[in-house]
């Protein structure tokens, strides 16, 4: 297992992600081919970027991510009505990606969701839009069942780039 990550899978995405951005701050979503992707797509997770209001919205979430959490959330919006009372983290969490143009890791509780006993942890990536800004955040996800609980709820930090 990757230093870095519980689960070497986001360590792979990460990798890609990496190779991909080369000198930019990040890759554009034309630098993806699907099929080098596959075998990661049910933990991906695409999320729409919108600037006026600011806003994310659910593009595409892999099988693996609905089947866990017990919902599907493609085509929904990142807010209270569907994060509860971690809605307001996410949502900073996801504008941190895009003003600072950088990766970063998240571990969390899920102590707001029916699943309380899962963790989660997560990498969140920005992909630049054909005008150069930010329009999209590629996301890859597990949830695990710990046996012992984070000491925070929630750990977010940059990954190094």
């Amino acid at each position: 297992m990757d230093e870095l990550f519980w689960d070497n899978r986001l360590a792979e995405l990460y990798g890609i992600w990496r190779e991909k951005k080369g000198d930019r701050p990040a890759p554009s979503r034309a630098d993806f081919d699907p099929t080098e992707l596959f075998t990661l797509m049910p933990i991906v997770n695409l999320i729409d970027v919108f600037s006026e209001p600011v806003g994310f919205r659910h593009r595409l979430v892999g099988t693996e991510l609905a089947e866990r959490m017990g919902r599907d959330v493609t085509g929904r919006w990142v807010d209270a009505d569907l994060y509860g009372e971690a809605a307001a983290d996410i949502f900073e969490g996801l504008r941190t990606v895009v003003t600072e143009v950088r990766p970063y890791r998240r571990r969390a509780r899920l102590d707001w969701y029916k699943q309380h006993w899962l963790t989660t942890e997560a990498i969140e990536m920005p992909i630049l839009g054909p005008d150069g800004t930010i329009n999209m955040i590629l996301r890859g996800a597990i949830f695990i069942a710990r046996s012992e609980r984070l000491p925070e709820r929630l750990d977010y930090r940059p990954l190094a780039v």
